[in-house]
């Protein structure tokens, strides 16, 4: 097991070290694209790609996580601290030799300590240290579900354990009351959804029917889809935007209270043509973009992100129809529009995707030929 560990800690630092080379090339967001087609996650993809780049500042590190001294995951702990708090040479040795013997947990909590240090050393005080270093992840994980990592400073944790702790007392109540089954971490998991997502309601009442616990649904855009089908008139294949699918009375409960924005595609899935005699595109072309594109054609990044961009500049006469415009997130706007990328759809299925410019190989320069010299 130590032998195998050895060479998937190798293999990992040699991609890690391909990574951070094809991104000094290409960009974060091409070596992104280029780890997602190896069959891991979009979230995966983007992370392993911010560490190759962040570990091409510290080439010692580098080097260990290459040849396995270092696992990956530990390489971007020392690059991400790097990142928040410059480390010397010196710094970065001694948590070489550390990451040698400790564990994953071991580890972590020592790259912390030993920036709290540094920042300690620049006159900061550890509420600030703690505040510098809050961060929260949203992110797809296993089996379509959506994982939440989040990291805050000591009172804003407290604070948030307490809002929790009291809205699942509250749910406590109601789960006697109404015998429900439900555990403690569900019952914690619906009290965080009830805290981001509701408000309170003018006139609470505990069980009433889209209220829990005294709070209400807080209006949020969440883009919901369904095919209808003419000859059986009814619903069917009713998703969220990224594809996967929800229940048609799942479906009927989120509409009872949304703004419903009809639309109509073809049938492979195009969006019929919205001309617009101006030049940012209306509501409805936005939502049938996120439809149609789901997150940035370039990248793939999600769609909340993104910007529309117009494939026929709008400046060269290029309408605003479905047809001339595509997701693109800042990144990829910015290669579109400075550095020469195109557009282009498969014929096929219909999806756009971004590209970069053709590279022109120049042929060497010719040298001059000689004269031949004439002896006088």
């Amino acid at each position: 097991m130590g032998e195998a560990d050895s060479v998937r800690r190798r293999a990992e630092g040699y991609l890690v070290g391909l990574i951070a080379r094809y991104g000094e090339l290409e960009g974060r967001s091409a070596a992104a694209s280029v780890c997602h087609q190896f069959g891991i996650s979009a979230h995966k993809a983007r992370q392993l790609a911010r560490t190759a780049e962040g570990l091409k500042a510290l080439p010692d590190v580098l080097g260990a996580v290459q040849q396995g001294r270092l696992s990956a995951e530990q390489g971007a702990m020392v690059a991400e601290s790097h990142k928040r708090a410059p480390m010397s040479v010196q710094d970065q040795q001694e948590l070489l030799e550390l990451g040698g013997w400790q564990n994953h947990d071991e580890y972590k909590k020592t790259v912390a300590a030993r920036e709290d240090q540094r920042r300690a050393a620049d006159g900061m005080s550890r509420s600030e240290q703690q505040r510098a270093r809050r961060s929260l992840k949203v992110f797809d994980g296993a089996g379509g579900m959506v994982v939440l990592h989040a990291e805050l400073d000591q009172i804003a944790g407290d604070r948030v354990k307490v809002a929790l702790g009291a809205m699942s007392n509250k749910m406590l109540a109601d789960d006697i009351a109404f015998d429900p089954v439900r555990t403690f971490e569900q019952r914690n998991a619906d009290a965080l959804v009830a805290l981001v997502t509701q408000q309170p309601a003018d006139a609470p009442k505990a069980g009433a029917d889209g209220e829990c616990c005294g709070v209400r649904p807080q209006k949020t855009v969440l883009l919901v889809t369904a095919d209808y089908d003419a000859i059986e008139g009814r619903l069917a294949g009713a998703g969220l935007i990224d594809g996967a699918p929800i229940d048609l009375d799942e479906f009927r409960r989120l509409a009872c209270d949304a703004d419903i924005v009809p639309m109509i595609f073809s049938a492979d899935g195009q969006p019929l043509y919205v001309g617009q005699a101006q030049r940012a595109p209306t509501k409805a072309q936005k939502l049938a973009l996120y439809r149609r594109d789901r997150g940035c054609v370039g990248c793939g990044i999600r769609l909340q992100a993104c910007d529309v961009h117009h494939i026929v500049p709008w400046e060269l006469n290029g309408s605003t129809n479905i047809d001339n415009l595509v997701l693109l997130c800042p990144s990829c706007h910015r290669k579109a529009h400075k550095h020469g990328h195109t557009i282009e759809q498969n014929e096929q299925t219909r999806r756009h995707t971004l590209h970069p410019p053709a590279r022109h190989s120049h042929p060497p320069p010719q040298q001059p030929q000689r004269q031949p010299s004439i002896a006088a």
